[in-house]
């Protein structure tokens, strides 16, 4: 067939040569659909308006194609994104996978990422549910990543554990590798770790931080995906990192792999993580810390947090002072510092005071750090002078540090603040109270508090006896979500 010039292929024209690929023999029918797609964009787009009425010999092939085309010249996409993005949504759903992996190639080309994809994440979490071929799966995770889709996370944990064993074969390989940079950047530093060691206290503490404004569920079906976790998937976790060919972003797993119970996980990742230190110098360092983009800057800076805070400490330390940068990558310094347990560099944060949501959360952080009862009266002093669009943040330390045991502590500063010092005090405690009811709280204010003050406490909670209906109506004015997040301690 002669490549004329595209605009002599007129609707009808097209419309014939694609209804004809019904009539086409099997063996000739690749070659039949190559020719279309070499014409241009029209003959493309027509070819995926019309995967509906396409019998799903044709239609699988076509789409097989398409995904053909746009792996090889992913440039030439950009002109058929929407129309792509419009027929994953309405094409039949056996084809998902492939629309969906086409999407994905050209997007990585050209780059278009966040404003037109946020509406994928749907449809991509369905493929990682259905029966498609790992390397389709590997394609929707990546715009699950670009729709910053978290909820995504026990699905895709769910499938590495499928997919471990088959590691000679390379797609399998990809798949973990592109599953590990995915889980990076929704879940952050504490996931990987917790890949590697599902039981670090430490980890699941930083996870709860850095997951503060999750939902609690997430977090719940995030914990019971990693329960299934054993220390072969360990093993495999650390062989991936190794024979990545840039293993510096899965350094928080090495650490981890360090200091794990298996000797081999042990020697595996001592070994690995010789070469990544030889990997960071800091002219790699430096580049990619000044890469124009983003997640190129993110992915350094939260992998930082894995080395000793004498290499990388003080790099940090800028980077979290630098106030013209955005504040997920300050954030992201911070929680470095805080996994290298860094506690100088974050005291020194929060007290820079240029940005109120950076020393909040420095100071936080801090606390967590310090021994239980100077982390205690601290985080109490930030919290009662932190102003009411942070109060969340303070609160989210707050809880993490407070046991019931501090319940005398707490009481003490309600009582020797300032009327809007108390108004934040009455709130924490409410909430306070209502997660961690039960015989040590009761035991804690009999022996620390005067009667005035149990009784004063018991009215800012309902009371849960047979009062079942009662209850129901009294949650709604209750402010135990007061700080939109329920407080966990049942983790401990």
């Amino acid at each position: 067939m002669k490549k004329d010039n595209v605009e002599n292929y007129d609707e009808n024209t097209l419309r014939q040569m694609v209804a004809e690929l019904e009539n086409v023999e099997e063996e000739k029918l690749d070659d039949a659909v190559c020719d279309i797609i070499d014409i241009g964009n029209k003959p493309i787009m027509f070819l995926i308006d019309s995967l509906p009425q396409m019998s799903e010999e044709v239609g699988s092939r076509v789409v097989q194609k398409l995904e053909d085309f746009f792996y090889f010249h992913p440039e030439k996409g950009g002109k058929v994104v929407d129309r792509l993005k419009q027929s994953v949504r309405e094409a039949p759903e056996m084809y998902r996978a492939g629309l969906l992996s086409a999407l994905s190639d050209i997007l990585d080309a050209t780059d278009e990422s966040g404003e037109i994809i946020g509406t994928m994440g749907e449809e991509a979490m369905s493929v990682l549910c259905s029966d498609a071929d790992i390397t389709r799966i590997g394609k929707a995770i990546e715009i699950l990543v670009r729709a910053e889709e978290a909820n995504s996370i026990p699905q895709i944990i769910s499938l590495m554990i499928k997919n471990t064993d088959r590691l000679d074969k390379f797609e399998n390989y990809q798949f973990i590798e592109t599953s590990l940079l995915a889980l990076k950047r929704l879940g952050g530093e504490a996931l990987l770790r917790l890949l590697v060691n599902p039981l670090s206290d430490s980890a699941i503490k930083q996870l709860r931080v850095e997951w503060r404004t999750k939902e609690q569920k997430l977090l719940d079906d995030t914990l019971i995906a990693l329960q299934k976790l054993d220390s072969d998937f360990a093993q495999v976790m650390i062989k991936v990192v190794d024979l990545s060919e840039f293993n510096l972003p899965f350094a928080a797993m090495l650490n981890e792999g360090i200091k794990h119970s298996d000797k081999w996980v042990r020697q595996a990742a001592v070994e690995a993580m010789r070469k990544t230190s030889e990997e960071m110098t800091p002219e790699a360092l430096s580049r990619m810390l000044g890469d124009p983009a983003p997640e190129v800057r993110l992915m350094a800076i939260t992998s930082l947090g894995a080395f000793d805070k004498s290499q990388t400490g003080d790099l940090l330390l800028d980077l979290a002072s630098r106030e013209e940068e955005s504040i997920d990558i300050r954030l992201n310094a911070l929680y470095a510092l805080y996994s290298q347990g860094n506690i100088l560099a974050l005291q020194q944060l929060a007290a820079k005071k240029d940005n109120e949501k950076i020393s909040v959360n420095a100071e936080g952080l801090a606390a967590l750090l310090m021994p239980h009862d100077q982390g205690l009266h601290k985080m109490l002093d930030v919290y009662v002078t932190t102003k009411e669009s942070l109060l969340p943040e303070a609160a989210h330390y707050l809880s993490e540090i407070a046991v019931p045991e501090d319940i005398g502590a707490m009481v003490a500063v309600h009582s020797k603040g300032n009327e809007e010092q108390r108004d934040k005090m009455i709130r924490f405690l409410k909430a306070f109270i209502e997660n961690n009811n039960g015989p040590k709280l009761e035991a804690a204010m009999k022996s620390q508090l005067n009667d005035a003050e149990r009784n004063a406490l018991k009215r800012l909670i309902p009371e849960k006896n047979n009062k079942t209906n009662d209850e129901e109506d009294e949650c709604d004015c209750c402010e135990h979500v007061v700080h939109g997040h329920h407080h966990h301690h049942h983790h401990r």
